[in-house]
């Protein structure tokens, strides 16, 4: 097998206390011919010094000039990278040894019209069990979901199993797809894989070579509206996208009620109402959207199931 140079791209912003065991876990990378771009959004701590500490060359930093989220770092670190082939990993996860080693064994023995190679990921709860209720472990994409590998667009269309970390991707195929949308703010992956895998085909690696440390959010009070409002915008720009490429697609009726369902977290009734017209257009048969629709017609019915489902307080 050659050994093509592979760059390694890792939007980072203030994980200069994680970078040890994170980029520490591509540094020990059974396929050594990569260099390590952490694309710095402005950090305000040491991560100079922390690279210094790992001693190692192939690590270098690209910083930005003004802080613009993942996907402007992530842009940037496709901007500055010397290899032709790209895989992407956050800062604060841990890469398997042997996982670029596997993915670029897999993409030589496959056609010129294979783009790209994911893995399954393992996540698992980061804290000591007793403060997390017990270890909890899961693997994505779940057991039993098809397709895995080939032509990949049409079920991303429906969802995003694909893991953008997970990836090795032929740059050209990156830059055929045109980066990362900076006016997305969550689901900027899902985003930027949808258009990926227009690109051409994809191989899926079952075994998880990429683990996600999770850790619970202890104080959940003031984080729901802003994550709404951040999901609620994505999902709008998502769904604008989908129905320009074909608005006939059934599974827009889906993702026209999920932000729907965001929308009346924010007490946008009408904008809610709205979405959910056009998800029962697609399908009218839908009872779901129309619980939702109902809901709609009485907002504070609505905000009290949804202080019984969080377990808050009326």
């Amino acid at each position: 097998m050659s050994s093509p140079l592979i760059s390694v791209v890792v939007p980072v912003y203030n994980r200069a206390h994680l970078i040890a065991r994170s980029v520490g876990s591509l540094i020990h990378q059974s396929y050594d011919n990569l260099e390590i771009i952490l694309a710095d959004d402005c950090s305000t701590d040491d991560l100079q010094a922390a690279v210094r500490a790992l001693d190692d060359p192939r690590v270098r930093i690209v910083r930005l000039e003004r802080n613009g989220g993942a996907s402007a770092a992530r842009n940037a670190g496709v901007a500055a990278a010397r290899g032709d082939f790209i895989a992407f990993h956050d800062s604060d996860d841990i890469a398997v040894g042997h996982k670029l080693e596997a993915q670029m064994r897999a993409l030589q023995d496959l056609g010129p019209e294979y783009v790209g190679v994911y893995t399954a990921v393992l996540s698992f709860s980061d804290l000591e069990p007793e403060a997390y209720g017990g270890m909890q472990v899961r693997i994505v994409p779940p057991p039993g979901t098809r397709p895995l590998s080939g032509d990949m667009h049409a079920r991303t269309v429906e969802g995003n199993i694909m893991n953008l970390p997970t990836m090795l991707l032929r740059k050209t195929a990156v830059i055929a797809a045109g980066g990362f949308d900076v006016r997305m703010g969550n689901n900027n992956d899902w985003d930027f894989t949808l258009r990926v895998t227009r690109q051409g085909l994809f191989h899926f690696i079952p075994e998880p070579l990429y683990l996600v440390p999770e850790q619970p959010t202890i104080d959940p009070s003031g984080k729901i509206s802003r994550s709404a409002r951040k999901s609620a915008k994505s999902f709008a720009f998502i769904t604008g996208k989908l129905r320009r490429q074909n608005p006939h697609t059934p599974a827009l009726a889906r993702h026209y009620a999920t932000t729907a369902r965001f929308l009346l977290r924010l007490g946008r009734v009408r904008f809610a109402r709205r979405y959910l017209a056009h998800a029962l257009r697609l399908q009218p048969a839908a009872l779901r959207v129309w619980v939702l629709y109902a809901l709609c017609l009485s907002p504070k019915l609505y905000k009290q199931l949804r202080r019984i489902k969080d377990g808050t307080p009326s």
